[in-house]
């Protein structure tokens, strides 16, 4: 039991160590966009996970520290989408 504990304890540690960036994505209109966004952002350096919200027209991610926010608009943006990072 102790172990598992042990283990449960070092999970937690890390899921803590993310932190979260929000993005407001402009011009999206399909599934295929989601997908696209979250196969581009996941590409950046230091990003863990991509949330995408079609009907808000925004994106969680979730990142390592010292992530860049602005190369993960920058990956948005190449695809032909408007991105800002939301503070």
């Amino acid at each position: 039991m102790k172990k598992v504990l042990i283990a449960m304890t070092a999970i937690v540690t890390i899921a803590s160590a993310d932190n979260l960036v929000n993005l407001k994505i402009d011009g999206m209109t399909c599934a295929m966009c989601i997908g696209d966004i979250k196969e581009s952002v996941g590409k950046v350096k230091g990003v863990n996970d991509t949330t995408v919200y079609l009907k808000e027209g925004r994106a969680k991610v979730k990142v390592q520290k010292g992530a860049k926010p602005e190369e993960m608009c920058d990956a948005v943006k190449k695809l032909g989408y408007g991105c800002t990072v939301v503070k």
